[in-house]
Formats: structure tokens, sequence, C-alpha cells
């Protein structure tokens, strides 16, 4: 029998006093246990082992937030979704697969992963979803991020996977079998995109329609883009996590909180429901891609993380005035000064970096020029991060953004030791674009590492001692060096796009 389950705390609570008896509805099919053959209470019935870890992970979600909403005043708490929120978000908890014997199947679990990220991404690039339902969906279809074919492309396994990324980890798929890279578990990314939405948050279009206003600078929020989820197993169930739109929209976007245009009422309407709205789609997407599919799982919502239950809080991760960190460092190179470029030409630099970062696609993945990588940080300090791009071409967003996702197998390692569940927080993205004031500067944008593991990894590192918060802080320097050393010697010795000598200036176009 397929089925999908919906467990909350109080539902889950209620099934394990009644020994997992219970009662279905239209939207939950539960597998009833007859009332004369209910356990005693000296033999308990046994969760499987994915349900155990919902149960778990529920009952410290509800401590994590009532410890968030310590002192927290009325008029300080998130004006939006429940109050709370995390930056990243469980969606769905699948079963692993087992053996003949009832035994964890490692290899035919991962091959499981696999699967369902082909099922998830296959839905999100053939279905037109504000079409097939259209109470869910008001913004614009969504698309498999590094796609833009129309909706009639049926695509399959083959065409999909050229569009996910997967993130290595230091874990094993089978933890029975020696360390190798073809035994290494990679994160499953599928990364996907709303024009509508996309547009409103990067200024290229009103929030708030005729009687609201852009988002002011919008263009320089484009490496928050796009929306990431991820499928992975560890030993009790696959999960598919997602980074949270609501994190998205308020940590990488604190300074339109307090910006003019919030006094307009049609745009602060619209820019408080619109991480809501974001994430409920993308929750919709996700369990109408694997209940079409007919898989079985069960359908969640648990905060993962770091949780924001404060305005203030939020606030204060980008306060620079009171160690806050800004989310996006922004750099400007000036050609001769004769060229007008456009988006067409900072495509053709994002893909030049790409290829001075390498890719799969040319054979020399994660091995710079000589020259390059003689300068980087990391290899100067003898680590050997083997930097590489994870798609082969520039991903396209609204506004003539062009986004690089910059990878280290090295450090992504390191990161996710942390906990997998933070993988949406990686690849360190970096976008390419033409000043939107003088046309004659490409500006480049890259997240910050230092904020990202700030906001974004501060649970993990709270579990950390004070060396190893000092190592990562080290992986942190590193990354930032090694990524600005990468754009600036492309800029100056392999973009053909204009003549750049590698001279730029950072500028602030958003103040923190």
């Amino acid at each position: 029998m397929k089925y999908s389950k919906t467990l909350g705390s109080v539902a889950l609570s209620a099934l394990l006093v009644l020994g997992m008896a219970g009662c279905s509805d239209n939207d939950t099919t539960v597998i009833e246990t007859p009332v004369a053959e209910a356990p005693t209470p000296e033999a308990p019935i046994e969760l499987s082992s994915d349900l155990a870890a919902i149960a778990e992970l529920e009952a410290a979600e509800v401590a994590a937030i009532s410890a968030s909403l310590v002192g927290v005043t009325e008029e300080d708490k998130i004006p939006f979704g429940d109050g709370s929120f995390s930056a990243f978000e469980r969606v769905a908890v699948f079963p692993t697969v087992k053996d003949a014997d009832g035994n964890l199947d490692h290899a035919a679990t991962y091959a499981k992963v696999a699967e369902l990220a082909n099922t998830f991404a296959k839905h999100v690039a053939n279905i037109d979803e504000p079409t097939s339902d259209p109470e869910t969906f008001k913004g614009a279809n969504w698309i498999l991020g590094g796609t833009e074919l129309p909706v009639t492309n049926n695509l399959g396994d083959a065409d999909v996977m050229h569009h996910m990324l997967g993130i290595p980890t230091k874990l094993p798929i089978d933890p029975n079998v020696p360390m190798s890279p073809a035994n290494t578990k990679k994160v499953k990314v599928v990364e996907v995109c709303n024009s509508k939405y996309a547009a409103k948050a990067l200024g290229v279009i009103n929030v708030g329609g005729d009687e609201g206003a852009k988002v002011a600078a919008g263009i320089y929020h484009t490496t928050a883009l796009p929306c990431e989820v991820i499928i992975y197993n560890d030993e009790d169930a696959i999960f598919v996590d997602m980074l949270n739109p609501e994190t998205i929209f308020t940590l990488f976007f604190t300074e339109v909180f307090t910006a003019d245009e919030m006094n307009i009422p049609a745009f602060k309407a619209d820019m408080m429901a619109l991480p809501t709205q974001v994430k409920n789609e993308i929750f919709a997407m996700i369990y109408n891609a694997f209940d079409t599919a007919g898989e079985t799982y069960t359908k969640t919502s648990i905060k993962m993380g770091t949780i924001y239950s404060a305005m203030s809080k939020v606030e204060a991760t980008t306060d620079t005035s009171n160690d806050g960190k800004e989310p996006y460092r922004h750099y400007s190179y000036t050609s001769d000064g004769t060229k007008e470029f456009t988006s067409t030409d900072a495509k053709a630099i994002a893909a030049t970096l790409i290829s001075v970062m390498t890719s799969d696609e040319e054979g020399t993945v994660g091995s710079q020029e000589t020259a390059l990588k003689s300068i980087l940080p990391s290899e100067m300090a003898g680590v050997h991060p083997a930097w590489r791009s994870g798609r082969l071409e520039p991903l396209k967003v609204p506004g003539g953004s062009w986004i690089v996702e910059a990878c280290s197998p090295t450090y992504a390692k390191e990161a996710l030791t942390t906990g997998e569940y933070h993988t949406p927080a990686l690849p360190c993205e970096i976008a390419v674009f033409v000043n939107p004031d003088d046309n004659k500067t490409i500006d480049i944008s890259i997240l910050n590492p230092e904020f990202m593991f700030g906001a974004l990894f501060a649970d993990g590192m709270e579990k950390m001692t004070v060396d190893e918060i000092a190592g990562f802080n080290t992986i942190i320097d590193n990354i930032n060096g090694d990524l600005k050393t990468i754009v600036d010697y492309a800029m100056e010795n392999n973009v053909t796009t204009g003549s750049f000598d590698g001279t730029n200036m950072k500028i602030t176009p958003v103040i923190y």
C-alpha cells in the first residue's frame, strides 16, 4: 500500500499512547492496529526508525522554540508565518530501504535518495504549477535551476541530473566499506526558482503591485537566490530539507524592514506575505511531486538549526556596528571606460569565471592554472581546496544577473560536520552583473562566508570547542581570500569581454 502520513507532535504523541491506532481523514492515511491487538504497557510497540527520528526532532523543535521566545516582547515578535522561523526546515521524511533480513541496505537507500531527487526535479521542470493548482500557486511557474525550457518539455532523469548538485560529506555511503571517492556520501541539491518572486526580491518589479514600490538596490541581493531543496539519508531515514524562504527574505534583506518603502501599505503587506507564500508553494510542490509518484513518506514541518523568534535578533545579524556582518561583498571592476556592457557580457564573464575555477566538463575539475593556484590563500596555508564550479554554465536570474556556484569539496566537507541539514547554505555564490548606474562597470557580488557561518551555522558552532571555532574561522578567512583571488585573477588574465586589469574597489550599495 502506498501512502503519505502527516504527523504533528501532538498527533504522534497520541499514536504512541494508543499503540499506533488512529483514524484517517482525507489528507492522512494511517495503518490501523485493531483494538484487540493493542500492545500491553509491558510490551510497547516499537516505532520505525524514521518515525522515531521525527518524534525526537519534534521534541527538540518545541524546546528550541520555547527557548527562543524567552524575553521576546509582543512588539518584537516575527510578524509573519507562525511567529518563529529557522534557517532550515525539514519538509518530509522517508523510510530507509531494508534488505531481505530487515537490515538497512546502505547502497539501496543511497540510490533511493538519488531517485527521490530526480522525482522532485522532474516535477519542477515538467509541471506548470500555477495552471495545475492555481489556488496554491500565485506566482509564475517554478523552474528547475539551470533550465529555461517550456513546461511542455518532458525532461527525464538524464536531463535533470545535469542541473542538480551533489555536495560531498565526510561520511561513507556504506560504513562497512572503506572510504573512497566512490563511497563518499553526497547531499543532493535541487535548486528551484520562480521568476515573479525573484523579480520582486531583486527590485525588477514592484512589491505590492502598482501601489507598491521596488526593493532598493535589489540586484545586490542576487546571491541570496535561488531556493534550495536537499535530499540525503542517515542510518534512520531519508530527509527532504530546504533553506527556509522566510530566512532568505529576512536575514538577507534586513535593511528592507526599516526602509522607507515599508511606509507604503501595499509594499509592506506584500513584503510581509512574500516569505510565507514562497515557503508554502515549495512545500506544496514537494508534496505534489512525491504524492504523484506514489511514494510512502511522512509530511513534516520541523524547524532545523538556529531559530529566530524576534525581529531584533534578525536585524542584529547584519548590525555591523555591533558585531553583525554584511551578507554580501560587492566589488566594481572598470574596463578601459569605452565599452558599454550588457547582460550578455556579464554572462560571458561569469562563464569565464567557471572556466578559470574549472568544472567537470573540462576534465580538469579542481585543478586551476599554476599561476593562480600559487597565490590562493588556502594553498599558501598548505590546504588544497580544489575549487570548482558546481554548474557547467552560469545560472540566470531576473534583472540580468548571472550566478556562479563555487564549491570546494575540502571546505564543504568541513562545513557539513555541523550537520548535513546545513547544506542549503552551500555552495558559495558569486553574481556577475552590469552596474545599474554605470553600464561601463561590471559588479561582482560574493556571499560573505563570515555572515553565512554566523547566521546559518550558529547552532552547529555552539557545540564546538574554542579550538574548533578557531579552525572554522581560519576556513572562513581562506574561503574569503580564495574566492576574491580567483575573481581578480580571472578579470585580469582571462576575461576578454572588455579590457580589465584586475583593478577594482569594494562598494557598499546597501548600508547595514
